[in-house]
């Protein structure tokens, strides 16, 4: 019962802080004046909330007395009572103790108080928790997503565990204090587990976690069945928080499982590749690649041998071309006449070589397209490409399954999938949007030919938003870390 509770209340937090994100991207996150007005905003009402509900509870609570029995840790938690306008010897304030308390020390008194007195009148009364639980776990909803560093684990678990405790009175007193039902701390337990499941339905580590934090066994199978119960009530409603706020800006995640409408057709690589592939070729044009970098914002290049009709060669990333240039790593002009083909250089250096460790130097903070100027007189030099390019990228076959590009490109964690026929000549690329549910029933929409030929042009990974990624990868094109809050990668043009 207390899981389907908190599933349920976890799926209206959810659905309020969604309609909340959705108007505060469209009128707030506008402008850093008013994300910055909103947060004072925010603050303020927190603040004034947190100091009336203990003015308007105005009861005076006497300190338990009767203590022989109890742990030092539950003394210590009793000295952290608040006593908020009362006698501080004798008196405390039980909601300003659970709102002026650090958030553990509030969450520890919820778990270990016990039930005292002969009619059972606890450390917190229930018309205190249901004081504190409603304002707190609205604050909570309109608090996050403003322009702070802030989370929901702590919390859920204290709103969660308030809920708990209010659950056990109820069921005390429905029972008449026959001792049918257990202690409220261990209510309060599982209704933390419950709200925080209900939230971010979370349920193997969210058990891990509370076990390691009770180190108590005997909880292992209420915590499952309590979790399991907040995870399938909230699925009826609404997806977990964190999926929420992952589709709400656009972030291509992929699940672990291969999407069921890729399971339920036939389809291969070719179906869903993106066909119109920009590449670069292994010695370039200085002039060639400046203007590829200032008409995109992307992150990797393929190379291609376009003497042998598109073979690929390696690819390149942006960092490292921004840097070449920054550096001037090019040729004269009349180095080579014209590019035929990479046989014919041979171990031919056509431009100066830069270090490795000197590229990787300026990380994270590479050279922007933005800082370099590449001259008229420099724009017809040569740009050697091969010392540095990935010769070794990770490819797939255009009529390899869905199911196997998939896994193999989650697997790995790769930002792009190069597609090659089977003279290994680039047919087309794969990016992580191209495997969403939604563009895999779009190919089928489109019925795009498996086997049809890309169209090499020189160019880079595009942008369906034209937002720039700032994602560093590897030289493989695997994550690397993630500063921006687009975690994939963007399709080609």
């Amino acid at each position: 019962l207390i899981g389907c509770l908190g599933g349920l209340i976890g799926a209206v937090f959810n659905a309020a802080n969604e309609h909340l994100t959705i108007w505060r991207m469209k009128r707030v996150n506008t402008s850093k004046t008013r994300r910055f007005l909103e947060v004072l905003f925010v603050s303020m009402l927190v603040s004034t909330v947190s100091f009336v509900m203990p003015l308007i509870w105005g009861r005076c609570t006497q300190r338990p007395t009767d203590m022989q029995d109890w742990t030092n840790q539950e003394k210590n938690l009793v000295d952290a009572l608040v006593a908020f306008r009362c006698d501080p010897k004798h008196e405390y304030n039980e909601v300003a103790s659970l709102i002026f308390t650090d958030a553990d020390t509030a969450i520890k008194q919820l778990f270990h108080f016990r039930e005292a007195g002969a009619d059972d009148s606890s450390t917190f009364s229930s018309a205190a928790l249901f004081l504190f639980f409603v304002p707190y776990i609205a604050l909570a909803s309109i608090t996050y997503g403003i322009a702070v560093p802030s989370g929901l684990f702590v919390p859920s678990l204290l709103s969660g565990a308030a809920f708990g405790r209010l659950c056990g009175h109820l069921l005390h007193k429905l029972d008449h204090t026959s001792g049918t039902f257990a202690d409220s701390g261990t209510y309060a337990l599982m209704g933390a587990a419950a709200v925080l499941g209900g939230m971010a339905r979370m349920t193997i580590s969210l058990t891990v976690i509370l076990l390691e934090a009770t180190g108590d066994m005997q909880y292992v199978l209420p915590l499952m069945l309590t979790l399991m119960a907040a995870r399938f009530t909230g699925n009826v409603f609404n997806e977990g928080l964190y999926d929420i706020h992952i589709k709400l800006k656009n972030i291509p995640f992929l699940e672990p499982e291969v999407p069921s409408i890729a399971e339920r057709h036939e389809i291969v690589a070719g179906q869903v590749m993106s066909a119109e592939v920009k590449c670069l070729r292994p010695v370039e044009r200085a002039g060639v690649v400046y203007d590829l970098l200032r008409s995109c914002s992307h992150g990797t290049f393929p190379i291609v041998d376009t003497a042998s009709g598109g073979t690929l060669y390696g690819t390149a990333s942006r960092s490292m071309l921004c840097t070449l240039l920054q550096r001037r790593a090019f040729g004269p002009p009349d180095v080579l006449t014209e590019y035929d083909a990479c046989e014919s250089l041979g171990s031919r250096r056509l431009s100066p070589l830069v270090q490795w460790d000197t590229i990787e130097r300026a990380y994270p903070r590479y050279p922007t397209v933005d800082t370099i100027e590449v001259r008229g007189a420099d724009r017809n030099s040569w740009l050697d490409l091969r010392p540095y390019a990935n010769t070794a990228p990770y490819t797939v076959n255009e009529t390899a399954s869905i199911q196997r590009t998939y896994r193999l490109f989650r697997t790995l964690g790769l930002r792009f999938l190069v597609v090659v026929n089977h003279h290994n000549q680039v047919v087309g690329i794969i990016t992580r949007k191209d495997l969403l549910p939604e563009a895999i029933k779009d190919s089928l929409l489109r019925g795009r030919n498996a086997h049809a030929s890309g169209n090499l042009i020189t160019g880079a990974v595009s942008s369906d938003d034209e937002e720039e990624d700032d994602d560093e990868y590897d030289h493989d094109g695997r994550y690397e870390h993630d500063d921006d809050d687009h975690l994939g990668v963007d399709r080609f043009a």
